[in-house]
């Protein structure tokens, strides 16, 4: 696993067994999504400047590998789930998260798979220039009190046994990120790790 960045505390050791529910408000478990695949997590909120930043990486490792059956690719947001629909409809309440988003990313559209966990649903308001969102309802059932970390994005992949294989907070550099998450991605789905 490579060095944990500074101020992020240790990793995991397996899956936890949370609930998680989609874009469409469908419930499932985290296990129940990784059983017998490697399970890719992204964890960020609107607006994160640092998550949009490292979006247009994981769009490009999401392309690259999305015909693997052996594989769960997911994204987790902290942001409430109807502001996040209107997100990635690009309505016009939410222009000015979707312009950030677009000049960090560099990505027009976003089309990862979106799940949120039930209790943290943060939101941003609209209708004004300040680009912020509120705390969560419940914080600890947020991803970085369910998977031990201080900022986000952080990015996780877990092997087909469950065990964390990789985890990085933060971005310094997007093509630097897609190497290290497409090595981890490779390693895991090789069983090299």
């Amino acid at each position: 696993m490579p060095k944990l960045k500074t101020g992020q505390k240790t990793a995991l050791s397996a899956l936890p067994d949370v609930e998680v529910y989609d874009i469409n408000g469908v419930h499932t478990s985290l296990r129940q999504l990784a059983k017998n695949k490697v399970l890719f997590i992204d964890c960020w909120f609107i607006p994160c400047p640092p998550c949009f930043l490292g979006m247009g990486a994981v769009h490009k490792v999401y392309a690259q590998f999305a015909a693997r059956k052996d594989l769960c690719f997911i994204t987790i947001c902290m942001t409430d789930s109807a502001q996040v629909k209107a997100f990635i409809r690009q309505d016009t309440v939410m222009k000015a998260y979707v312009s950030q988003y677009q000049y960090f990313s560099g990505q027009q559209d976003f089309n990862l798979p979106v799940y949120f966990m039930p209790g943290c649903n943060s939101k941003v308001p609209l209708g004004t220039k300040m680009l912020s969102h509120s705390a969560p309802d419940d914080k600890t059932k947020c991803p970085d009190a369910i998977f031990d970390f201080t900022g986000y994005p952080t990015t996780m992949v877990f092997n087909k046994e469950g065990k964390q294989v990789f985890k990085e907070t933060g971005v310094s550099s997007a093509d630097k990120f897609q190497q290290d998450i497409t090595k981890a991605l490779n390693e895991a789905l090789t069983g090299s790790n």
